[in-house]
């Protein structure tokens, strides 16, 4: 049994809890054993995440002493990778939290309707992301590929440089970009430019003329491919769960 840590954040005990207990009891059923922790404030769970990584972080958006987006800003600024689900019943704020990536929106005043699509989703997506796609090195050797850590793939001559998250040196690969830009699409990758494909999770801001990643990494976006590559990560956020519709 895959067992998924979570930490829940609001300052609402009550609340808190029954969230807690709703979200492991269907994670449980889902066949995940949860490994739990909460915090009633983000200085806490500052604390909280300084001793142990979450995969999945409840948050929500009005905290004491501090405004849950721009904490959950600063998370990701400090390298926080798991996925964030705000909650809130403050609808409008819905466009705001856009910039910090979160995985999906949770209104309170709904949540007992709305979580159980919600965390059957997450847990497809989360298993999803042990999948291993299997490629062709340099040397004709197979490369195993986890697509949930792979950042970005780069066109250098007639092979691919594939950019991890956590590896500090790339790996080449013979796939064509082509066949990388079909195996990878179900993974949520997007075709930016003739020579770069990346990993939606790991984009901050899309402009006119470049795709800013959270690394840092700037890549050009082609004017071609640009109203393409915007459309296609607002619909993959929205899959996710942002702006969800009655």
């Amino acid at each position: 049994m895959d067992e998924l840590r979570i930490a829940y954040c609001d300052d609402d005990a009550l609340f808190r809890a029954a969230l807690r207990r709703a979200a492991e009891a269907s994670f449980r059923d889902l066949g995940l054993a949860c490994d739990g922790v909460e915090a009633g404030s983000a200085e806490e769970l500052s604390v909280l995440l300084g001793h142990r990584e979450a995969d999945l972080l409840f948050l929500d958006i009005e905290l004491p002493g501090a405004d849950g987006i721009r904490f959950g800003e600063a998370l990701r600024a400090r390298g926080f990778r798991g996925d964030i689900v705000y909650v809130s019943n403050m609808e409008e704020k819905v466009y705001e939290i856009f910039r910090v990536r979160p995985w999906s929106f949770l209104r309170k005043s709904r949540f007992a309707a709305e979580l159980p699509t919600l965390l059957e989703e997450y847990a497809r997506d989360w298993r999803g992301r042990t999948d291993r796609l299997l490629l062709t090195g340099e040397n004709a050797a197979t490369v195993a590929v986890d697509p949930a850590e792979l950042m970005y793939v780069e066109a250098v001559g007639k092979t691919q440089r594939l950019v991890f998250l956590r590896r500090e040196e790339p790996v080449l690969v013979r796939d064509t970009m082509r066949d990388l830009e079909e195996k990878l699409a179900a993974y949520g990758f997007l075709r930016i430019h003739k020579g770069f494909l990346v990993n939606y999770r790991c984009v901050r801001r899309i402009t006119s003329r470049s795709v800013l990643l959270d690394d840092g990494a700037d890549l050009p976006v082609g004017r071609d491919r640009l109203n393409a590559a915007r459309e296609r990560y607002l619909a993959l956020m929205k899959w996710k769960g942002i702006g969800r519709a009655e």
